[in-house]
């Protein structure tokens, strides 16, 4: 578990160890055209990585909300039971991976990044969530 929990918090800075800024990957890792396969040239001829300017910027940021979903989602299955705000402590875990779908889709400059998107998908799972906890608060006081 403690070796899990140091893979997790190193999981923001994975880009510094298997990268160099302005090179590319490191030469001791296997190459399996991820690199290439994620990489195309966009209108203005610049080379993008899934939108991002490189291949160590889209490994960080998509790492980084990675770290911030597993945070998230670890303080909801270690908070008390029978804390009313156990259950929203999924809002921002169900945004933070809503968010890596967003990056590993490529869906960076669609509807799908627009703050009224987030905001509507923040207000359905909490009310998702609000109705789950009354159902079961009340079913358990019947």
């Amino acid at each position: 578990m403690a070796l899990l929990l140091s893979l997790v918090a190193m999981l923001p800075f994975i880009h510094d160890i298997i990268s160099v800024k302005g090179e590319g990957i490191k030469e001791w890792l296997p190459d399996f055209g991820i690199e290439e396969t994620l990489t195309y040239k966009n209108e203005d001829g610049k080379t993008k990585v899934h939108g991002f300017s490189s291949y160590r910027t889209f490994i960080y940021f998509l790492l980084l909300h990675l770290f911030a979903a597993i945070g998230w989602a670890g303080w909801a299955k270690d908070a008390k039971p029978g804390q009313p705000y156990k259950f929203f402590l999924l809002v921002p875990a169900i945004l933070a991976i809503y968010t890596v779908l967003v990056i590993l889709f490529d869906a960076r400059d669609s509807n799908y990044n627009e703050a009224n998107t987030k905001i509507f998908i923040i207000i359905a799972v909490n009310f998702l969530l609000m109705f789950w906890f009354l159902y079961r608060y009340f079913r358990q006081k019947n």
